[in-house]
């Protein structure tokens, strides 16, 4: 079976940020990064939360250079628990690294454990044409090996279905018009072929 997931591994934290010793501002009651609909989901849960600037996701290709992609204000910094959520839309093909790291107000920073996700969006058996894509319509051909009936969606960021058309290859391979609805948005999107054995995913980029 292809598919657009080869393995996600997250290492869950309790109460062990990287920090200075002593009550923090912050616990980490658990830290998370799974791959959903091709995207990668990152969560944080708290048991306390106190004198917070802000969290930071950062993303690296390596585990050891990361890059911000994403800034998270502090819900209530009450000293109680708080739940966080990010998806980010655009995980490289690969191994993906993430961390979260927290300003605290009197300049301190605390930093989770590191995650990792990775993604394998080759060999999917179909390509999509144009990608990016500037109007509403994009051509899907599908190989001549995956013979039957299949499901195809687009899905958005938040994991919306916002189309869904039926493809039948008859084993002599298919290139068929996708429309998307109109008025979409430009973005990452992700585009699903699923049916029998067969189940394959792409990215497709909308400007």
């Amino acid at each position: 079976m292809l598919a657009s997931l080869s393995s996600v591994y997250a290492q869950n934290q309790t109460n062990n940020s990287q920090g200075e010793k002593g009550t923090l501002p912050v616990m980490f009651d658990s830290v998370r990064a799974n791959v959903k609909n091709d995207l990668v989901q990152i969560g944080w849960c708290n048991l306390t939360e106190r004198e917070v600037k802000y969290y930071m996701i950062e993303r690296s290709a390596n585990g050891t250079d990361f890059t911000p992609i994403y800034q998270q204000p502090p819900s209530r910094n009450l000293d109680d628990k708080a739940s966080y959520t990010y998806i980010d839309s655009r995980p490289a093909t690969g191994p993906n690294f993430y961390r979260i790291k927290v300003a605290i107000t009197n300049g301190r920073m605390i930093t989770s454990r590191i995650l990792r996700a990775e993604m394998d969006f080759s060999n999917t058996g179909f390509t999509l044409y144009p990608n990016p894509v500037t109007g509403d319509e994009c051509i899907i051909s599908l190989a001549s090996e995956w013979k039957g009936k299949y499901t195809l969606e687009v899905v958005n960021s938040s994991g919306l279905r916002i189309q869904q058309v039926m493809l039948s290859n008859q084993g002599n391979g298919i290139s068929q018009a996708i429309s998307l609805p109109a008025g979409t948005r430009p973005g990452i999107y992700v585009v699903r072929i699923k049916g029998g054995e067969y189940t394959a995913s792409q990215l497709l980029v909308k400007k």
